[in-house]
């Protein structure tokens, strides 16, 4: 639902929501709400939470952090899952860290290594004249 003009004041006087995290929910005509300290001024807002996802959290579906992440983004959390796939996509398209972050070579397959360490290697030579003295390529 994002921000409400709810201000600070109003907020206060709505019904206090019990939660298993002490989370600053509140209550009003049927509608949830939260706070949040945004910005580098820390300036208060509030966020509507929607019914259905509040008794997600509440029947413990979800934690504290995602209810307050989908408060503020109208969507859940990415999974593990998704951040794996969406990490993948971009070093997919910019696959300079395949050089210096081995790591990041876990999530491809080998074949998709054959494909993409060429590419990172011509790509980091441009930029930085020669490969790192420790660099091991996965392909020999």
């Amino acid at each position: 639902m994002g921000i409400t003009p709810i201000t600070w004041e109003e907020f206060e006087t709505y019904k206090t929501v019990k939660t298993p995290d002490n989370l600053y929910i509140r209550e009003h005509d049927g509608k949830y709400y939260t706070v949040f300290e945004l910005g580098i001024a820390s300036v208060r807002r509030i966020f509507e939470i929607q019914v259905d996802d509040l008794k997600e959290y509440l029947n413990g579906q979800r934690s504290a952090d995602d209810i307050l992440f989908k408060a503020q983004n109208d969507t859940w959390p990415p999974t593990e899952e998704e951040r794996k796939i969406a990490k993948k996509k971009f070093l997919a398209k910019h696959p300079n860290s395949l050089i210096n972050v081995p790591k990041n070579r876990e999530l491809f397959t080998q074949e998709e290594l054959e494909e993409l360490i060429p590419i990172a290697e011509d790509l980091w030579i441009k930029g930085e004249g020669k490969l790192p003295n420790d660099y091991v390529s996965p392909l020999k």
